[in-house]
């Protein structure tokens, strides 16, 4: 029994309109020339833009716990697009401090584009040479649907003049994740039993300079399989249970690559496509973008 009418309530969604919500950081020009080639410290200040949300949903996670910084790669490119340095940062000793300070070597040259990659648990990545290849560049955020995961993939910029008298530069960062909660509200009037709550279409995969606007992810983005949360127990008549998920954002412009829920019990079935706007939308919009909290109230209805 294919119940595809059930009610499905977007609680809420807060999102830059056409972009995903990654704040410019702050950008320094001296006017004057500056003499390249010449290495430099710099004192990084770091912060973390909120993710966007009004979510009502229980057990979520701190900011604290959503702020961690465990690792940071900095990648430098100069005017030219040309990438001019690279380090990586593991931190050991000091995760867990989600904003801080920290001396980063660059190089001075006019018009840089500095990038911050966090928690990426990988200190053998070799970044492109280039700023259009990086921005072009995906990374494997680990999508799951674990509540104490601490590790969120993160990133930044900022742009600017890099000289010999910089003494610091301000890098606001932002995650490179959606996180889904689903509410599950049991109205059929009877214990749901053996209930289960499949998430499908998840993309795992993150643009690591998502400022530059793309029309799809590509194929190879998406989890082969689908999140499966169970209730053996099942769920009681007038009941409600809330799931989490952490995704890539998942960047769709149709239906086909859209993320779905399927919720089972015996032979009972209901369906969804989310997005951000309710499914009787007229123009549907399926994205669903990065820094953001959803919130779902999925009422399963008796047919």
């Amino acid at each position: 029994m294919n119940h595809n009418g059930f009610a499905a309530i977007l609680a809420a969604v807060i999102m830059s309109a056409a972009c995903e919500t990654l704040p410019e950081s702050p950008s320094v020009s001296g006017g004057g020339v500056v003499e390249e080639g010449i290495p430099v410290s710099v004192s990084v200040n770091l912060g973390t833009s909120p993710f966007s949300m009004d979510t009502r949903a229980s057990d979520s996670h701190t900011y604290e716990v959503e702020n961690l910084i465990y690792d940071i790669w900095v990648i430098q490119f100069n005017n030219r697009g040309q990438r001019i340095g690279s380090e990586y940062f593991p931190r050991e000793g000091l995760a867990g401090q989600f904003i801080e300070n920290f001396e980063v070597g660059l190089v001075t040259a006019m018009g840089c584009t500095v990038c911050l990659v966090v928690n990426t648990e990988d200190a053998s990545l070799h970044w492109p040479d280039n700023l259009p290849d990086f921005q072009e560049t995906m990374f494997d955020v680990k999508a799951n649907n674990e509540l104490d995961r601490t590790r969120i993939p993160m990133c930044g910029y900022w742009k600017g003049d890099v000289s010999g008298n910089m003494h610091e530069l301000t890098v606001l960062l932002s995650r490179m994740m959606a996180r889904i909660n689903l509410v599950v509200n049991n109205g059929t009037g009877e214990t749901l039993g053996d209930l289960e709550v499949e998430l499908g279409n998840v993309p795992t995969m993150a643009y690591v300079y998502p400022m530059v606007d793309h029309e799809i992810l590509p194929e190879t983005a998406y989890l082969e399989d689908s999140f499966t949360d169970v209730l053996p127990e099942g769920l009681a008549a007038g009941a409600s249970e809330t799931f989490h998920h952490y995704i890539a954002p998942n960047i769709c412009g149709s239906e086909e690559f859209a993320t779905t829920v399927k919720i089972t019990s015996g032979d009972r079935e209901w369906n969804v496509t989310l997005g951000t706007n309710s499914p009787d939308t007229a123009e549907r919009i399926y994205t669903l973008y990065a820094n953001n909290y959803y919130t779902f109230t999925l009422n399963l209805k008796a047919e």
